[in-house]
């Protein structure tokens, strides 16, 4: 049976730690085993000034008591994979990538020393903080933070052992200007296939304001190739899109600025042209949300608020909280969002006895197949 579910903003957040009625999908199937779990979370590093108040007491930048509450809650989920949304770090030097090195050197360390589920896959995702660079005002790219990123990933385990990503020879259409396979890739779990997107990716494109490279660019041709793919292949049932950069501007509250126009037309075209593609899941934007991508069903899912200071005017009715996303991927091909969400403190870096309670799900989402 095909099943047509709203989901609607204004009910979710204003229900946020209650249930929440799905109409059109029977109470009985949302009890059915999934066939695969993740989770997903970014945006976890902390402002600048609080990082130079931290000093050497936190050189990975990253908001250490969500983080460690966020893998907690985590780990007694037991997923096949935990995907970390970019933004891991603070970054953003104008540099040769010594401070990324030193700081995702620091987080690398420092997620070892939580608790982790047996077997789960940690994949991470690169960031506009990771990717890029401030000189005054301006924000540009810093191509040599590809190399920095990749390595470290690599030596981590960082990106899956099978995973496929594009490459200036493989991939020219995009005009790729560096090996991009550690930053953006494509594997297969059972039955989903996941994409997972760069989305500050270095290409050929000038920025005429800057006269240096596009940022918030992603490989468009390489993405509807790929997709294609696994539109056509019949073990696949269900398609999982992923970066950091938002493609549209949530509901609920605009963030920094989303995935370049140049980049973003073609990617929301092959999105929805792609029938298994269920969601496209971000960060960026310092929020939770759920906002359709046009009238067919597809959904963008942020989960931005994984620790960064949340969005100013980020109002939810139920208040502004932290937390995660656990997704339920089914055999029929549909995709359950569970939100897992705690209370924002006072002091977002408060780790206080009782700032950061465990996360309580909100009911089930179902992204029904299109």
């Amino acid at each position: 049976m095909r099943y047509h579910i709203r989901i609607g903003l204004r009910g979710l957040l204003g229900v946020a730690l209650v249930s929440l009625a799905i109409p059109g999908v029977p109470a009985a199937s949302l009890q059915e085993k999934p066939v695969l779990t993740f989770t997903f979370f970014g945006c976890n590093r902390i402002d600048g000034p609080d990082a130079v108040t931290a000093g050497s007491s936190n050189i990975s930048t990253a908001n250490v008591p969500q983080l460690k509450q966020n893998l907690t809650d985590i780990c007694g989920l037991k997923p096949e994979l935990a995907f970390f949304g970019g933004d891991l770090v603070l970054g953003y030097a104008d540099d040769q990538g010594q401070v990324l090195k030193k700081q995702m050197t620091a987080w690398i360390d420092l997620i070892k020393t939580f608790p982790r589920a047996d077997g789960c896959q940690y994949v991470a995702i690169s960031g506009n903080h990771e990717k890029n660079r401030k000189k005054a005002d301006a924000k540009l790219p810093n191509p040599v933070t590809d190399g920095v990123w990749s390595a470290l990933v690599k030596s981590a385990g960082l990106v899956p052992a099978d995973a496929i990503g594009p490459s200036p020879a493989t991939d020219s259409a995009d005009g790729l200007v560096a090996d991009q396979k550690f930053l953006s890739f494509s594997f297969n779990r059972g039955p989903v296939h996941f994409v997972v997107l760069d989305t500050d990716t270095r290409v050929t494109t000038k920025d005429p304001e800057t006269g240096e490279t596009k940022i918030g660019m992603v490989p468009v041709t390489w993405l509807d190739s790929d997709l294609s793919k696994a539109e056509k292949d019949p073990a696949i049932k269900c398609v999982v899109v992923m970066g950091h950069r938002n493609v549209i501007d949530p509901d609920s509250v605009k963030g920094d600025a989303p995935i370049d126009p140049e980049a973003a037309k073609p990617m929301i075209k092959s999105l929805k042209a792609h029938k298994k593609v269920r969601a496209y899941v971000c960060a960026h934007v310092h929020a939770f949300d759920i906002s359709a991508i046009g009238k067919n069903g597809l959904q963008q899912v942020c989960f931005g608020n994984g620790g960064s200071k949340l969005e100013k005017k980020w109002k939810p009715t139920a208040g502004r909280t932290f937390g995660f996303g656990y997704f339920k991927a089914y055999a029929d091909g549909s995709l359950g969002v569970v939100p897992y969400l705690r209370p924002e403190p006072a002091n977002y870096l408060d780790d206080s006895a009782g700032a950061v309670p465990a996360a309580k799900p909100v009911q089930e989402l179902r992204i029904a197949p299109r």
